[in-house]
């Protein structure tokens, strides 16, 4: 082997292992910009939340809204609109006490204007039942029960009237007293212009609103004309709760039916009627005596 054949194989060797140096140097570097492409490539895009407060079940119309009826959901800031109910600028117990105005789907966002609150206008509207109404009546320490009626207590209403008959066989003229039970069984929706009670301590209020039918309305705007009402209070057990325990409710009497009309005579209160020196029954003619002062005659009834 000659030199120069020497010089040429030493020259080939020594291009190969430098090209095999770069080759390599730059499949590293190829594959290093890679591997840090790959995590970014895989990260979806940052969107920014919000937390904000939706219903937690279906919340129908004239529902009170109660916190656990509610909770937090996240929401795309971008679609937060004005009226949404945004964590750290407000709480569940903003919404205490308020009333669904429009019904709310389990997981809908609860917007300012999808609930009313205690003294806004339309909140009466929203707390009746569908096809009720709304009638108020004027009550004071008696009729209304020292003030111990709340919102939301069942009442039966009570008609009071004094009239004057005439007794057919005295030609007299006589003052008689009769009371009915109006209505049974009626919702209290406010005392005075309150829906509800926070603290729970008792007052004398000037006014009950009721929740009524819209015959009974007219009954009750009827019978203000013509005596007084009074409320009665019912209580919180109900009669089929009261069946189950054994009890026998007040609209049963041996088990069977009262009918729900009832009245009070006044001679059902006055015991005295018919005992000597008390007042006598009405319709039995007066006992009569004559008295003579000299030449006078005087007839006196008793």
């Amino acid at each position: 082997m000659n030199l120069r054949t020497v010089l040429l194989l030493v020259f080939a060797l020594s291009a190969a292992a430098v090209t095999a140096y770069f080759a390599r140097n730059w499949i590293a570097s190829q594959r290093a910009a890679w591997e840090n492409q790959a995590p970014a490539q895989a990260e979806a895009p940052t969107v920014p939340f919000k937390e904000i407060l939706v219903a937690d079940e279906d919340l129908a119309t004239g529902t009170f809204v109660k916190p656990e009826q509610l909770k937090w959901q996240q929401w795309p800031e971008d679609g937060v609109i004005e009226g949404y109910l945004v964590k750290g600028e407000a709480s569940e117990q903003d919404l205490e006490g308020a009333v669904v105005r429009t019904h709310l789907f389990a997981g809908e966002p609860i917007t300012k204007s999808r609930v009313v609150h205690p003294g806004e206008r339309g909140f009466l509207a929203a707390v009746l039942e569908v096809g009720q109404r709304a009638v108020s009546v004027p009550v004071d320490a008696t009729s209304g029960i020292s003030g111990l009626v709340f919102p939301g207590d069942s009442v039966d209403v009570i008609l009071t009237l004094e009239t004057t008959v005439k007794n057919e066989d005295t030609d007299e003229n006589q003052t008689r007293y009769f009371s009915e039970t109006l209505l049974h069984d009626i919702r209290v929706l406010a005392i005075d212009q309150a829906v509800e009670n926070v603290d729970g301590a008792a007052k004398v209020a000037k006014t009950a609103t009721l929740e009524v039918a819209p015959k009974e309305a007219e009954k009750v705007a009827l019978a203000l004309e013509i005596g007084t009402l009074s409320l009665s209070l019912q209580s919180l057990a109900r009669e089929e709760e009261a069946i189950e325990g054994g009890l026998q409710p007040a609209s049963l009497v041996n088990g069977e039916a009262k009918p729900k009309r009832s009245y009070t005579l006044d001679l059902d209160v006055l015991y005295m009627v018919g005992v000597p020196y008390g007042l006598r029954h009405p319709g039995v003619a007066p006992e009569t005596v004559d008295v003579l002062h000299g030449s006078e005659a005087e007839q006196l009834k008793f």
